[in-house]
């Protein structure tokens, strides 16, 4: 009851305190101080605020990293640096006493701190990283600290440390991709920096990462982490490259469908079918995949990923998923491209006459500015085969010969379209 009372009591003298302190003016008169680039004058206000106020405001911590780090960049020599980075690191503490809810990821912040003013603290960087990766690796959210805390698992493989093994670096390998795949979805804003991490980590396990190691490691942990979605999706998407075909991925695929069925895991089922060249249930989880999809360039991808695929062969189900694809992203330009490869390839087979044939092409062409437009970047690719086309292709003579000007023919066959052809 005493320790209640005691607890109730200072609680109590630090709001007085604060109340005559006067927080919020001082918080703003020391903001206006920064702004101004008077450092000093900032750093001594702001450090009466910190003391006085600390727990009136999470931005009197933010403020003061900020701070902090202004003068670390212009610190007059090392020694002066490294004191500076140390009370930053400190005020990482703080903030996680004072406001622990919003701060799990402090020590991942302390461990960039030093890292990032290159303080040569290489032991307690990797320390910081592991107490934060093991306590709340959901709540971090920096790429580079997630690709460097790889790197330095790498690192110490590499130098034959005794505690790390090849199964500690995939299973770090599994975590940090995890991490960022889920990151990618959460915050979509940063994209680019989780995108550029995994590829980078993707390049530091290249060896260590191979198909046969991932998938008898995975082979040794499924058993454990069989009702595990996260951990099967992970799994999936780092065997899923150039590893689909190993028995595994097709076990992890059909025990990830069973528990969850969504555009990734009918995605997996298909690339699954497809390694065992079971091609009409690949086509049928390569559907369902798309129409579970709720983003329409996601639906975009999956059916190009079908028309130049499974089906690239059957020209008329090519271009109806192509069609498809344009429809659900109208900027997709490669799909005309395909299209019109399609079409130009089909010329003896449907077109009965010379004029025909050529028209065939001539609208292989037409396709071809249509990729122009929905997407201007591919320009020179189309340009190039407008090129190679042309000689294959309807002249305006040939045209006027055959008194189509203005008029139209329709193609039939699988193609089933229509040419008109301008005036004179």
């Amino acid at each position: 009851m005493k320790t209640i009372f005691s607890l109730a009591f200072i609680f109590f003298i630090s709001i007085l305190n604060a109340q005559k302190y006067d927080c919020l003016p001082k918080m703003a008169a020391y903001q206006e101080l920064y702004k101004a680039k008077k450092i000093t004058e900032s750093f001594e206000l702001w450090s009466e605020v910190k003391k006085n106020c600390p727990k009136e405001n999470e931005t009197i911590y933010t403020d003061g990293f900020s701070i902090l780090q202004y003068k670390i960049d212009n610190a007059f020599n090392d020694e002066e640096k490294t004191a500076l980075v140390r009370d930053k690191m400190k005020l990482y503490d703080q903030y996680n006493k004072n406001f622990p809810l919003t701060t799990a990821d402090f020590e991942v912040n302390k461990a960039m701190t030093l890292y990032d003013n290159k303080i040569d603290a290489k032991e307690e960087i990797f320390g910081l990283l592991e107490s934060g990766f093991l306590h709340a690796p959901n709540s971090i959210t920096n790429a580079n600290a997630i690709y460097l805390y790889f790197s330095m698992y790498i690192e110490k493989y590499k130098a034959t440390d005794i505690k790390i093994s090849s199964d500690v670096v995939l299973e770090k390998y599994t975590l940090v991709n995890s991490l960022l795949s889920q990151l990618q979805i959460s915050h979509p804003e940063k994209i680019e920096d989780y995108t550029t991490a995994q590829r980078g980590i993707n390049a530091l396990a290249k060896d260590i990462a191979s198909c046969d190691n991932l998938s008898a490691y995975y082979e040794k942990k499924y058993e454990a982490n069989q009702e595990n979605i996260a951990w099967l999706s992970t799994a999936l998407n780092n065997l899923s490259g150039k590893c689909s075909a190993k028995p595994i991925f097709n076990t992890m695929a059909e025990k990830l469908y069973a528990l969850q069925v969504t555009p990734q895991t009918a995605y997996f089922m298909a690339l699954a079918s497809l390694k065992q060249k079971k091609f009409p249930e690949a086509i049928r989880f390569y559907e369902e995949s798309a129409q579970l999809h709720t983003n329409p360039i996601e639906k975009a991808t999956v059916y190009y990923t079908l028309a130049t695929g499974l089906v690239s062969g059957e020209k008329a189900k090519s271009k109806e998923y192509l069609n498809k694809a344009i429809s659900f992203d109208p900027k997709m330009g490669k799909a005309h491209l395909f299209l019109a490869e399609l079409y130009a390839s089909s010329k003896e087979e449907c077109g009965k006459t010379d004029f025909e044939k050529k028209a065939v092409v001539y609208l292989a062409i037409q396709t071809l500015r249509k990729a122009n437009l929905a997407d201007p970047k591919l320009q020179p690719t189309a340009d190039k085969m407008v090129a190679n086309y042309a000689s294959q292709s309807l002249t305006q003579d040939e045209i006027n010969k055959a008194k189509m000007n203005g008029k139209s023919l329709n193609i039939g066959c699988w193609i089933n379209e229509t040419v008109t052809f301008p005036s004179k």
